[in-house]
């Protein structure tokens, strides 16, 4: 017997077949053979697709409409590290993106019951690389009431940046966003005093790490006199 059967549903099915043995003209006895029809699994990934931040963990969920499905994985990297192959109900694994333009892992999934092998499918995560900023000068020193001028910049683009800052005896310093932090600041006293700006970028809705820039800010000078007397000169003399 030599038959191609096709289970299409989501648990095994049955085939049986009674099998009559003739011989001049003479029947036997009647034998049943049962063919057992596994189904072949498929496999749902949820998501079908992810895109994540270098340095964060995927998770993928597998399941199959045919119980008890197991699945294996194999992946392509491309800019990407940290991704392996292997088994499980969840692809969970820590991805690094450590260039300046998305890299992807591409996961190719099989699913295998009762020994039967179904149609892998393909989930590509796309890593973004995670934004750095870059500060022209790296460093800014001002006098007191003049503004400062420092440009901000970025290895990778679109980046975007926020920043907050602080300083002890400075005035007009101000949390903000933009590509460049220009703000007059005054200093009051009589030291020198510094204020600091601590940049966070972003892009492609991924958080790099906050960077300083200090901005010193020197006093103005103010003559003073002490003791002093009132000076009267005649026209004409020194």
């Amino acid at each position: 017997i030599v038959q191609t059967l096709t289970n299409t549903g989501i648990s095994p099915a049955t085939a049986t077949y009674i099998i009559t043995p003739s011989a001049n003209g003479c029947s036997g006895v009647n034998t049943n053979v049962l063919v057992t029809v596994n189904p072949i699994p498929g496999v749902t990934a949820t998501p079908s697709s992810q895109i994540i931040c270098s340095n964060a963990l995927t998770s993928i969920n597998l399941s199959s409409t045919v119980s008890g499905t197991g699945y294996s994985w194999t992946v392509v990297q491309s800019g990407v590290t940290g991704a392996s192959a292997g088994s499980g109900f969840v692809i969970a694994q820590t991805l690094v993106n450590s260039n300046t333009v998305s890299g992807t892992a591409t996961y190719s999934i099989t699913p295998t019951a009762n020994s039967c092998n179904g149609s892998l499918i393909n989930v590509i995560v796309t890593v973004n690389p995670l934004p750095d900023v870059i500060f022209v000068p790296t460093t800014d020193t001002i006098c007191s009431e003049e503004a400062t001028n420092i440009t901000l910049s970025s290895s990778i683009t679109g980046t975007t940046y926020s920043w907050t800052t602080t300083g002890a005896g400075v005035t007009g310093n101000t949390n903000g966003t933009g590509n460049n932090i220009s703000q007059i600041l005054t200093n009051s006293g009589i030291t020198t005093v510094t204020a600091t700006y601590s940049v966070t970028p972003i892009a492609n809705s991924c958080t790099g790490v906050a960077s300083d820039i200090f901005v010193t800010i020197h006093p103005l000078p103010v003559i003073t006199s002490e003791n002093h007397t009132d000076v009267t000169l005649c026209g004409g003399a020194d």
